[in-house]
């Protein structure tokens, strides 16, 4: 299975503009808790916005790597001293580099549709075959302009 990171395919409209940044900062509340970082301690944190011609959002992500994946993952640790929160960081090929370091990848998608309109919430944590946490992500998406697309290719058996 290969997933593209921050999570899944590219937005189904050809009109829409992806903008990405990685920053050094204090994570959301609930992925610093899940990654075992103190209060306040910063991490590499990615940040995604895709938004259809008109300017609204189809799709917002926000992605907080572990120590552990900095500590395993040289390209993911070379951002820490460039991560000052402006667009254009490219991180489509982090499972890659997860990958190329050694790590196997256990995925764990976690989908919910959010009570207050029509927008569904995607959790992904992913862990290594040690089950250490190496990244959360959450991703919005609007389901009124946007789909979530899963595709999967499956080994033949032996």
């Amino acid at each position: 299975v290969r997933l593209t990171f921050p999570v899944g395919a590219r937005s189904g409209d050809p009109d829409a503009c992806d903008r990405t940044a990685v920053a050094w900062e204090t994570p959301p509340p609930e992925h610093a808790a899940a990654l075992g970082l103190a209060a306040h301690r910063p991490t590499l944190v990615h940040h995604y916005r895709s938004t259809a011609a008109d300017g609204s959002d189809l799709r917002t992500a926000v992605t907080s790597f572990s120590p552990v994946a900095l500590a395993e993952v040289a390209e993911l640790a070379r951002y820490r001293d460039r991560a000052d929160g402006s667009d254009g960081a490219q991180l489509r090929r982090a499972y890659d580099w997860m990958r190329r370091a050694g790590l196997t990848l256990h995925h764990r998608d976690s989908i919910t549709r959010l009570p207050d309109g029509p927008s569904v919430r995607v959790t992904r944590r992913v862990r290594d075959q040690y089950a250490r946490l190496l990244e959360i992500t959450d991703l919005l998406v609007d389901a009124r302009q946007d789909a979530l697309v899963y595709e999967f290719t499956l080994p033949a058996a032996v």
